[in-house]
């Protein structure tokens, strides 16, 4: 699995205007003060959309640079906006897919989401061949 997802929050009016402006259709919404799934309340709306669902680590850092692309050509800044952005990157490593993963993100990648007020999150979650062979048997 490699999975990068962009996690934006703010203002219902912020981000219902963001959406439009994103191209994408959100994975998932919240609101200020609805109940999550593993309780507590959401202290602030949001959204989430899926950036990349890749084969492998290099495919979705060409995704994110699309993505990135494509907010720059909307002249979409999140922070501008009031809203506070994150990309989330997650990866499974420890199978024979892959063992390991490396990213690589240049400096004007990283350049280019702080210009678009987007943080970065990035996690690796083991896995292993029995794993997967156990989640697609279930």
């Amino acid at each position: 699995m490699n999975l990068a997802n962009l996690i934006v929050e703010g203002s219902d009016d912020a981000l219902q205007a963001v959406s439009g402006l994103l191209g994408r259709e959100p994975d998932s919404t919240w609101k200020k003060g609805a109940p999550k799934r593993r309780g507590g309340h959401y202290s602030i709306s949001g959204l989430s959309v899926t950036i990349a669902d890749s084969q492998n680590p290099s495919e979705m850092v060409v995704a994110i640079r699309e993505f990135v692309t494509e907010c720059q050509a909307r002249d979409l800044v999140f922070s501008s906006l009031g809203l506070s952005a994150e990309l989330s990157i997650g990866v499974t490593v420890g199978d024979s897919e892959q063992f390991i993963a490396c990213m690589d993100f240049s400096p004007s990648d990283l350049v280019s989401l702080g210009a678009l007020g987007v943080g970065l999150s990035i996690a690796a979650y083991p896995t292993s061949d029995e794993a997967n062979e156990d989640g697609q048997n279930a």
